[in-house]
């Protein structure tokens, strides 16, 4: 009974000096944290962590295309460091969190995927060099909607419908991609004037407008995808009160008219020759849409009146072959440096 007690008293004295030292390494811990910055030299961005001097440690930096995850290992006790928030739009936020006594996470979390350039440390500091992934802006204008159907199929179903569901499907590819802000003017089925569709082409501000829409033709034979683009000025009869009389007008005109035409080439390049029309698929007209004071396009992707496109237009697979020859096209165009 006796060696019980003892036994007892003994564990209650281990526990008592654990507890002591415990409240002592905490006692002792270190502020580590100096300062943390976002510093920009031409188009690269440098995440720095500066620590105190009086403290050594060992960093393992892991990236991510939207994230770092740094574990830091000091040579003595340390806090985890308050951390203010970024003020810039691109930084979800970051923070340092407890791994160990000795050891912290850090954890910075990005709006949008970024490309690492450079990692490196010094006894005191970490600099992570990155660059933003731009993304283009797109508008996806599906044609028609609401009281105004458009053209009618051979079945009785209408042109709104099916330019929605493919302008749809394309915002949906080209945001995957990662590579695009998608704007449409219209996601559902409802009635825009003109004078409301280019307002909001305008307020996008974007770098491509797509205008989808379907054809008609009394030749039921007739079928295929074209794309137009505005004709030159010489061959411009309706100005709808617009005049191209300066210099700066013209050359304007013109350097759209060029991306436009770049684009609609571009895309004739991986539409599969089964489904083009045969003469000309790329064409001008002088739709007032097409006027929007950026690179635009209005592709005719099938002819409803035609047995065979009314089929496709309604297979997804279709669809989708089309649209990615449309997201296809906007790579290179994009990547050609026509923006």
């Amino acid at each position: 009974m006796y060696g019980k007690k003892v036994i007892i008293l003994l564990f209650a004295l281990i526990a008592l000096l654990f507890c002591g030292f415990s409240y002592a390494d905490s006692s002792q811990q270190y502020d580590v944290l100096q300062k943390i910055s976002l510093t920009k030299e031409k188009d690269t961005f440098y995440l720095c962590i500066d620590f105190q001097k009086n403290i050594n440690f060992t960093p393992r930096i892991h990236t991510l295309p939207n994230g770092i995850k740094v574990l830091l290992s000091f040579d003595k006790p340390v806090k985890i460091p308050k951390t203010p928030r970024l003020s810039h739009n691109f930084i979800k936020g970051y923070f340092f969190d407890r791994f160990s006594d000795s050891s912290l996470m850090f954890f910075a979390a990005f709006q949008e995927n970024v490309n690492f350039i450079e990692k490196k440390y010094t006894r005191h500091a970490i600099k992570i060099g990155f660059k933003i992934n731009h993304k283009h802006t797109v508008v996806i204008d599906a044609g028609h909607g609401g009281k105004d159907e458009g053209t009618h199929g051979i079945t009785g179903d209408s042109e709104k419908n099916l330019t929605l569901i493919t302008a749809l499907e394309l915002r949906n590819l080209l945001i995957k991609s990662g590579k695009y802000h998608v704007i449409l003017t219209r996601d559902k089925d409802e009635f825009l004037s003109l004078e409301e569709r280019l307002q909001k082409i305008k307020n996008s501000k974007a770098e491509l407008l797509i205008s989808i829409h379907t054809d008609s033709n009394s030749d039921k034979n007739h079928r295929g995808m074209s794309v137009y683009t505005l004709p030159s000025l010489k061959k411009i009869t309706q100005t709808y009160g617009k005049t191209y009389s300066s210099k700066s007008e013209i050359e304007q005109y013109y350097k759209h008219l060029f991306k436009s035409r770049k684009f609609a080439a571009i895309l004739m390049q991986f539409i599969p020759e089964v489904c083009k029309i045969k003469k000309q698929p790329c064409r001008n007209s002088e739709l007032r849409l097409l006027k929007s004071n950026i690179p635009a396009v209005l592709i005719e992707v099938g002819c409803m009146s035609n047995k065979v496109d009314n089929e496709l237009l309604h297979s997804k697979l279709y669809r989708d072959k089309l649209n990615r020859a449309i997201m296809f096209a906007a790579d290179n165009f994009f990547k050609k440096g026509c923006k």
